[in-house]
Order: C-alpha cells, then structure tokens, then sequence
C-alpha cells in the first residue's frame, strides 16, 4: 500500500489553528532554559538570550556577539591558551 503525502505538508500543519501558539510557547520555553543553564556558569550572556518569530515559525539563541566563542571555545590572545566552549546551547536543546 502506498500513500500519498503532499509536498507542503509542513506548511499546511503549521498553518493549523494553535500550532504557531504552541511552537512560539516552546521557543519562550527554551530561552528561559538557556538563560538558567547560563546563569549556572557565568552569566554573562544571560541578558542577550532572544527569541524571534516568524510567520509560521520561532527561534530562540544568544544575539552577543561573543557567543559563538563562549559556546563552542576560542583562542585567547592575550594568554595564547585556548579557551574551552561552554556548549550551553547543545546542553539547553538536549533538556528540552
């Protein structure tokens, strides 16, 4: 047996009555995660925790523009060391 299924299915779901309020809702959810799991180290960053909607969709991350280091890890310069990676953002998105 087959089934057919149409191309646009994702569009068609997240144009259902309540799916938009339940996908925002999880992105509010997940950046209250992310700036617990923040405030647990250092808490730098914590303020800069966002969410963004689209039209059909949401996103939640850290708009700093030094978190790309403080997530995954960078060289310092000045002590020439490197600088381990929190990875609160893959931890955050686990927990959820």
């Amino acid at each position: 047996m087959s089934v057919w299924v149409d191309p646009n299915i994702e569009e068609i779901v997240a144009g259902l009555p309540g799916v938009k309020a339940e996908v925002v809702k999880t992105a509010h959810r997940g950046a209250q995660k992310l700036k617990a799991n923040i405030a647990k180290r250092t808490g730098a960053m914590a303020r800069s925790v966002s969410v963004s909607t689209g039209t059909k969709d949401a996103f939640f991350g850290i708009s700093d523009d030094g978190a790309l280091g403080y997530n995954y890890g960078h060289h310092n310069k000045w002590s020439d060391e490197q600088v381990a990676g929190s990875h609160v953002i893959e931890q955050t998105v686990a927990e959820m």
